[in-house]
């Protein structure tokens, strides 16, 4: 008899298994360039709220951050200078796993402007598929993704970008 039952319990386990991750796989949606930003809602360094729907109508450079990643440390004098100079865009830049404190001490030493969401538990992280960092996309008006990389970017790429995205939609 306790022959018979584990086959059928170790069927019943992978067959739960498979189910799951089809499932699970089929309706994770994709954060690729084309697709609709997936939205989400963080709470800045001051503790307000930001939703990326509210920014519906303007182009959105999101910028996933971490304090310990050199790269992203290499490329934040090129965000500061982007988001404190550039107009026609809005820089949110998501502190990946970062504690409060810590990006309060990183905001400090750098005598950072910009504005930082914090992503304490990687939430929007995982929704968008960001595995290292920086991370980098371009929303669009509508909020479609356009541009996505990883890696250090410069101030001057950004804004040939989006200055390319109003050019190709003309």
């Amino acid at each position: 008899m306790k022959r018979k039952l584990i086959p059928l319990i170790v069927l019943g386990i992978t067959t739960a298994v498979i189910a799951f991750l089809v499932t699970g796989l089929s309706e994770k949606a994709s954060a690729n360039p084309g697709d609709e930003a997936i939205d989400f809602e963080l709470k800045d360094m001051d503790g307000n709220s930001h939703k990326l729907s509210d920014y519906r109508g303007k182009i959105v450079v999101v910028n996933f951050f971490a304090t310990w990643c050199a790269p992203c440390i290499e490329e934040a004098p090129e965000l500061e200078a982007f988001g404190t100079e550039y107009r026609d865009a809005e820089l949110l830049i998501i502190a990946k796993g970062e504690p409060v404190k810590r990006m309060e001490k990183y905001i400090s030493e750098s005598n950072s402007k910009l504005t930082y969401l914090l992503d304490t538990k990687e939430e929007v992280a995982k929704q968008y598929n960001v595995i290292g960092q920086p991370d980098t996309m371009i929303i669009d008006e509508k909020g479609i993704i356009r541009e996505r990389f990883t890696g250090p970017t410069k101030k001057a790429k950004l804004i040939e970008l989006i200055e390319n995205l109003d050019s190709a939609q003309e």
